[in-house]
């Protein structure tokens, strides 16, 4: 029952929301629409409504002042008689009057004529004496001195302006003028703009959304190839499917190279395994074989016979040697299939390496002369691990040993050119033939098979120079006459920087 309980509550766990790319993409590229819109928006606004403010200011401002010029022709007290004919639209129908005292009037009326304009004019007692209209919420306060304030009442934004009126010929104070602008046109222009502005911000919204959609739609297009490659490389590893070239450079295409280049560095892999698999299964089979025999040999009669059992066991012994031989060998040249050149770092001095090999090699075999004739300057090198070029020295010369017949003479050569280096290996034995040459670095292979087996040989060590020339950009070939001997030459890329005092080396 608790098991039945468990999957229920499993069964009941909800799975987390999965967020596409497509609703990710949409969303941030229409946040980020929409942030910009509004950021330029809100500058626009507020530049805008500051433009109507300081014009609604200037106004109130020019209303204010030409109202005190107006009435600072009179020398006494202002009397509500003095001022009504000035205020009033009536005084201007008199036909008698001064253009260009119309003119100057004509603003003072407009300003007048506004519903969101309250212009009042007080005595020096600060009794009232006109108004246009009466002010809500404001209340008039004396001050001698000229005054033009923006103020905030019941969430609105006014205009307030003061000054005193003195009289032109004994600048005597006679009055007072009180301004308030309650700026409804500016309200009715915001709100107006804030309307469209709103009207826009969706309408920016959903176009960004849009777009935003229309990006990740292309993005996750080319990212749902990749992930379906994928999945067909997981249901079939050795299958050829491979993210197919897409139109454009980016990182998505970057991507898409890169893991081609994986598949196929994976899918080689592979099939070196299985080759080294399957040529180590097909050359151990004769070692086995031949120490199965001999056991057999022993349990029927052998053991019996001192004779039939020391052959026995050195012909076992032989046999596990040789299986172990080529199984270090097969791992070598493994490893020379999985060289990648371009991860290697370490700079190696060829003419260093040459006379350390040369050297070994003579002690080694002390009844053949390992001539050489190195043609270069101490500063040739090569971007390759130390150990890698002396395995290649190491082979090419323990091969010209084993297969030279009379003449017990290897030479040895080595010259540059400004972009390579070239060494040479030459024995004067038995020679390839023509066939052979062509398959003369195939894995197992052997020209002669007797004397390789007599001479301890598998058939892989060319196999796993050739193949660790190759990894570093180099060429191996062969030139060979049969009965007078081979020549095998090698090729590589020379570097032009310095060697460093000390190099670390790295393991095979």
């Amino acid at each position: 029952m608790s098991l039945l309980v468990k999957e229920k509550e499993a069964k009941s766990k909800k799975k987390p929301v999965r967020l596409t790319l497509r609703v990710k993409w949409s969303v941030a590229v229409g946040l980020t629409i929409f942030l910009t819109f509004i950021i330029f928006a809100g500058i626009m606004y507020a530049s805008f409504y500051n433009n109507l403010v300081n014009q609604e200011k200037q106004t109130t401002k020019q209303t204010r002042d030409l109202i005190v010029q107006r009435l600072s022709g009179f020398t006494n007290n202002l009397k509500s008689g003095d001022v009504m004919p000035l205020m009033m639209p009536e005084y201007y129908q008199n036909k008698d009057q001064n253009p260009l005292t119309s003119a100057f009037q004509d603003t003072i009326v407009s300003q007048l004529s506004r519903s969101d304009m309250a212009v009042q004019i007080y005595d020096r007692d600060e009794q009232q004496i006109f108004s246009s209209q009466q002010t809500k919420h404001v209340t008039f306060k004396s001050d001698n001195h000229a005054k033009l304030q923006i103020i905030r009442q019941n969430g609105k934004r006014l205009i307030v302006a003061t000054r005193p009126i003195y009289a032109e010929t004994n600048r005597q104070l006679i009055g007072y003028v009180f301004i308030v602008n309650y700026m409804d046109n500016v309200q009715r222009s915001t709100q107006m703009l804030r309307l469209q502005m709103f009207v826009l911000g969706v309408v920016a919204v959903l176009f960004s959304a849009l777009i935003g959609y229309v990006i990740a739609y292309r993005l996750s297009k080319r990212v749902n190839v990749i992930s379906d490659t994928i999945k067909e490389i997981d249901r079939s590893p050795e299958s050829a499917a491979r993210i197919p070239n897409f139109s454009g450079n980016d990182e998505i295409n970057d991507l898409a190279d890169q893991f081609n280049q994986m598949l196929d560095q994976v899918q080689r892999y592979i099939e070196q395994q299985k080759q080294f698999v399957g040529d180590v299964s097909h050359e151990l089979r004769t070692p086995v074989a031949v120490i199965e025999g001999h056991l057999n040999l022993l349990n029927r009669w052998g053991k019996d016979d001192p004779e039939v059992l020391d052959e026995s066991l050195k012909a076992a012994s032989q046999e596990a040697e040789r299986m172990n031989s080529l199984i270090e060998e097969m791992l070598q040249l493994t490893r020379a299939e999985q060289v990648e050149s371009k991860n290697v770092q370490e700079i190696t001095d060829v003419r260093e390496v040459i006379m350390g090999v040369v050297d070994s090699i003579q002690m080694l075999h002390q009844d053949f002369s390992i001539l050489s004739d190195i043609e270069m300057n101490a500063d040739v090198s090569v971007r390759m691990t130390r150990n890698h070029l002396e395995q290649i020295l190491i082979i090419l010369l323990d091969n010209a040993v084993k297969y030279s017949t009379k003449r017990k003479e290897v030479h040895l050569s080595a010259d540059t050119t400004p972009q390579e280096i070239h060494i040479v290996v030459q024995d004067f034995g038995m020679g390839i033939s023509a066939e052979s040459q062509q398959r003369i670095f195939d894995r197992f292979y052997r020209v002669d098979k007797a004397r390789s087996r007599e001479r301890g040989g598998n058939g892989l060590g060319l196999s796993i120079a050739y193949r660790l020339v190759k990894a570093y950009g180099g060429q191996l070939t062969v030139d060979s006459v049969e009965g007078s001997g081979s020549m095998f030459k090698v090729t590589l890329p020379t570097i032009s920087e310095s060697i460093p005092e000390s190099t670390d080396h790295e393991d095979d």
